[in-house]
């Protein structure tokens, strides 16, 4: 299908990429790159994020094509705007070349409905008539959470990769990036909906923001979990390395860049380091007929996906309303510009190309650093259940002292092996502990926290705001530390496991939000499944090899930062 510009997905939410699977470590030179990654076919597939940006420019797959590691090799596009996930398996991954070895897909966004979602709790077009946006909300995470979508993305996943077999590839998920700065206070007066009339008015509270948010974190949780569920069912072993599918997420890219970020004129439309697509070309008259494309009322398609359902509600509203009602500014405005909104710019592109190929890059060994690290939590940290009683921190201190000076601090366990994780403790009391151990100035502190609060259920709507409130003392006492988070693990103990992906989903906000005040705190995802744990919450010594594995990823993540200094003498 050829490129199209007529719909898009809420900012597209999963991307994949399956890649040729031998891909050298250390960071390419453009001489290494042919060897590298030798792409003999490229195909996007998937929904409108596979295929149109916000500015109708240059999407990421066009970036890659220009990038010293894949100069020329520009992708066949057979993406459709309204394709659901299973609709991707069944009729365009057949579509794909024998000799493709390179694949981009977007799936989910029809699925879990983001144009209803878009509908109800930002354009409102057709006032009274619209959805409840908490009731979509909830509707979409009952959605993820169903069995019927993992069964429906591990289709997908086992469809393209026993095409893709012959030719030893490796799949990279690509997450999605959250739109807002939901803590500034100048949007809350803001509005982008079509029709405000009768008090109907939607404005991107804080409140908004934050959900809407929440749901891209959530959906982030849901691919990475079922991906990783996919995995470790293909590869016995613990390296994860060796995954077939890996994730990439470059949301922390975009802070700083959203709408509504510090420093921006309302959502920021129009401005240079708004790396989204909002309202400005709502507010473009235009010389045709804005609504040429529409179907009439009475033959469209509400129920089908974004282009479809977009073109069935104006068509709707311009029925029960005035054309100008349906405007912000009053002006004339094009369907392109409306199925445009919540998609990268250009700018926005680029960094979600700069992720992607970093990963295929796969830098450097972490090597020749002078690590003081810190491990601060609870029993997981302390290393509970394991056969030697060090869980994850004997396997992460072998690896990396081998080309890197490492020692642990803490008051808990024996030397080298020293951490601060104690069996049993809640967020608050960890941070009560944590200062004599943060006074040994260690420049990387790991940090999985949170179990105990809602395995007891204490106070858990709250429990992501005191977790970011040890973050903040972490950095109160060592500012020059790296702060690393564990999006912690799942339980699979009665009535739980909702409560932790929705934890999850809040902590990446909170840890955007350190990092547009320039904290050096990242997110680290955690290959852990249920199927991993020994009783429901702990893990198995291969599930603690694993976790080792995460954290490397995410020192290396910091280190090409360049957050990693020398540990401060005390």
């Amino acid at each position: 299908m050829a490129k199209t510009l007529l719909a898009c997905s809420f900012a597209g939410l999963i991307t994949i990429l399956v890649i040729f699977a031998s891909l050298a470590d250390g960071a390419p030179t453009s001489a290494q790159c042919a060897t590298n990654i030798p792409i003999k076919n490229w195909a996007s597939l998937g929904d409108s994020y596979s295929n149109i940006v916000g500015d109708g420019l240059q999407d990421y797959e066009a970036l890659m094509a220009n990038d010293q590691c894949l100069q020329g090799k520009a992708p066949q596009y057979l993406s459709d705007p309204d394709a659901t996930i299973s609709q991707i398996t069944s009729q365009q991954v057949p579509k794909l070349k024998s000799n493709t070895n390179f694949v981009t897909i977007s799936a989910g966004a029809n699925d879990v409905g983001l144009v209803q979602i878009l509908d109800a709790c930002v354009y409102n077009w057709i006032g009274s008539a619209s959805l409840s946006c908490s009731q979509t909300l909830s509707d979409a995470a009952s959605l993820m959470s169903s069995a019927a979508f993992g069964t429906t993305w591990n289709g997908l996943l086992t469809r393209t990769q026993s095409v893709l077999a012959s030719n030893s590839g490796k799949a990279y998920v690509v997450g999605n990036a959250a739109f807002f700065d939901e803590t500034t206070p100048q949007c809350n007066t803001v509005s982008l909906a079509a029709y405000g009339g009768g008090g109907q008015q939607k404005y991107l509270t804080n409140a908004v923001r934050k959900s809407l948010n929440e749901l891209i974190h959530r959906y982030n949780w849901w691919q990475h979990y079922l991906i990783t569920k996919y995995n470790r069912a293909k590869v016995p072993g613990t390296d994860i390395l060796q995954y077939p599918i890996q994730f990439i997420d470059p949301d922390d890219r975009f802070n700083a860049r959203r709408f509504c970020r510090i420093g921006s004129a309302g959502t920021g439309s129009g401005e240079p380091y708004t790396w989204f697509s909002d309202g400005e070309g709502l507010k473009k008259p235009m010389t045709q007929s804005p609504y040429e494309k529409l179907k009439p009322p009475t033959t469209c398609n509400a129920n089908g996906g974004w282009n479809d359902y977009v073109q069935c509600r104006m068509a709707k509203a311009i029925q029960k309303t005035s054309y100008l009602a349906l405007t912000p500014s009053g002006a004339g405005t094009s369907l392109n510009n409306w199925e445009r909104i919540f998609h990268p710019k250009t700018s926005g592109e680029d960094l979600t190309r700069d992720e992607i190929v970093d990963q295929i890059a796969q830098g450097p060994t972490l090597s020749g650093f002078n690590l003081r690290i810190l491990p601060l939590g609870a029993s997981i940290t302390a290393g509970f259940g394991s056969s030697d009683g060090n869980g994850f921190r004997k396997f992460l201190y072998d690896t990396l002292r081998k080309t890197n000076t490492v020692s642990y601090v803490g008051s808990q366990g024996t030397a080298p092996l020293l951490h601060e994780g104690h069996p049993g403790w809640i967020i608050s009391d960890v941070s009560n502990v944590a200062g004599p151990a943060l006074r040994s100035r260690p420049n990387v502190v790991l940090v999985h926290v949170g179990t105990n609060d809602l395995l007891t259920n204490n106070a858990i709507d709250q429990a992501p705001d005191r977790l970011g409130a040890l973050i903040d003392h972490v950095l109160s006492i060592a500012p020059d530390a790296v702060v690393l988070v564990a999006q912690i693990l799942p339980s699979s103990r009665a009535g739980q496991f909702d409560n932790f992906v929705t934890f999850n989903a809040r902590v990446a906000s909170i840890i955007n939000q350190r990092q547009v005040m320039h904290k050096k705190v990242l997110k680290v995802w955690m290959p852990i499944t249920t199927d991993d744990l020994q009783d429901g919450v702990h893990p198995t010594d291969a599930g603690y090899n694993k976790m080792a594995q995460a954290w490397i990823k995410g020192l290396q993540r910091a280190a090409d930062k360049g957050w990693i200094g020398a540990p401060v003498h005390v």
